[in-house]
């Protein structure tokens, strides 16, 4: 929903200024930097559960020796 509405005022910063458009572009690279941190992270957390449920192997309990 945010990265909509930054669309929304990218779009009308770009019949704008220069200055009105990086500010928006800015905030929507943000954004979607996030969103795809946080695909990754959920990504991982998928594999993690498959590895501990099907082939026995934790990815957590791994880290949590080495710590």
């Amino acid at each position: 929903m945010l990265y909509m509405f930054d669309c929304y005022k990218y779009f009308h910063g770009y019949v704008q200024s220069v200055e009105g458009k990086l500010t928006e572009f800015y905030l929507s690279v943000i954004i979607l930097i996030c969103l795809i941190t946080l695909r990754a992270a959920g990504a991982a957390g998928i594999v993690n559960s498959f590895l501990d449920e099907y082939l026995g192997f934790s990815i957590m309990k791994k880290v949590h020796k080495l710590l």
